[in-house]
C-alpha cells in the first residue's frame, strides 16, 4: 500500500499501472491522460484504475495537489474472502472509473481523502485505518460498471518498452530498439506512443533522459559537466540548453534550488 504525491516538475512519466491505482485531485486541477483520453480533474475528483491501465499526467496547475494511491486488494482480505470478493474482479472487463463532483460520488471521496491521510501518517494504528479505507474503496469498486478494456495486447507492448527505456536512458535507446523490445514494428510503435501519451518514442526517451538528469544533480557531488557526459550530450553546453527547454532552469540553477529545499 502506498501513497506518492505527484509534483509538477515538466511532463511526467508515461506508465502502465501495475495493481490497482486511485488518482486523486486533493487541490487545484489537472489533466490526466488515460488509455490515450484526456481527462480533466478538479479538485476533490478522482479516477480508479485497475492494472494494466496506461496514465500519463498531461499538466498539473502550478498551485495544484495530485495524489496516486496504490494499493494489492488481495492483500485486504482473509484467503476465503478474496477468493470471493476479489480474484473475480481481477479478471473482469473493468479498467476504470471516474469520481465527478456532479455524479454525486462525496461519500466515497471522502473515503480516499481519508485513506491517503492514513497511509501517509506514522501513528500506532494508520495502516490499519488506511486498510479500511482502501476496503471500501474496493468494495465501492466491485459495484461499479466502469468502462470496459480495449488495446489491452498493445499496453502490454507498451508496458514493455517504457521498462526497456527505463532500464536504458543513458545508453539512449533507437526507435528500433524499443519497437522490437515490445514486438512491433517502428511506425506501430510511433503510432502507440502517440495515442496513449501524445509523444514520440524519441521525445520520450528525451522526456526520461531529463528526468534522469534532475535525479543525478540532486547528488551534490556529481559535476555537471560529468552528468552530460553520462547521458551522452556531446556538449555541456547542449546539455544545459535541453535542460532548461525541459524544466525551465538552468541545470546549475536547478541544483541550488534542491539545495535550499533539502537545508530547510
Amino acid at each position: 500500500m502506498e501513497s506518492i504525491e505527484l509534483v509538477r516538475l515538466g511532463p511526467l512519466t508515461l506508465t502502465v499501472t501495475d495493481c490497482f491505482t486511485v488518482l486523486f485531485c486533493e487541490s487545484g486541477s489537472t489533466v490526466i491522460r488515460v488509455n490515450g483520453v484526456s481527462l480533466h480533474l478538479h479538485a476533490k475528483e478522482a479516477v480508479l484504475l485497475s492494472r494494466g491501465q496506461c496514465v500519463m499526467m498531461e499538466q498539473i496547475g502550478e498551485s495544484s495537489r495530485m495524489r496516486r494511491l496504490e494499493f494489492d486488494p488481495t492483500a485486504l482480505f482473509h484467503p476465503e474472502l478474496a477468493k470471493r470478493y476479489v480474484t473475480p474482479y481481477l479478471t473482469s472487463e473493468r479498467s476504470l472509473h471516474i469520481l465527478k463532483h456532479e455524479r454525486g460520488h462525496h461519500a466515497i471521496i471522502q473515503t480516499i481523502e481519508r485513506a491517503v491521510q492514513h497511509v501517509s501518517a506514522d501513528g500506532p494504528l494508520s495502516l490499519l485505518d488506511a486498510t479500511l479505507q482502501c476496503t471500501v474503496i474496493w468494495r465501492y469498486w466491485i459495484q461499479q460498471k466502469g468502462e470496459s478494456m480495449q488495446n489491452e495486447k498493445k499496453r502490454e507492448s507498451l508496458r514493455h518498452m517504457l521498462a526497456y527505456i527505463d532500464d536504458h536512458i543513458e545508453d539512449r535507446p533507437t526507435l528500433a530498439q524499443i519497437a522490437h523490445t515490445g514486438n512491433v514494428s517502428r511506425s506501430e510503435c510511433s503510432r502507440m506512443f502517440a495515442t496513449f501519451g501524445d509523444t514520440s518514442p524519441i521525445a520520450y526517451v528525451q522526456m526520461k533522459r531529463m528526468e534522469r538528469a534532475a535525479t543525478l544533480l540532486e547528488d551534490l557531488s556529481e559535476p555537471i559537466a560529468n552528468i552530460s557526459t553520462r547521458l551522452g550530450y556531446a556538449s555541456v553546453s547542449h546539455f544545459v540548453q535541453t535542460f532548461k527547454s525541459h524544466h525551465d532552469v538552468t541545470p546549475l540553477a536547478y541544483r541550488k534550488k534542491y539545495q535550499t529545499k533539502r537545508a530547510d
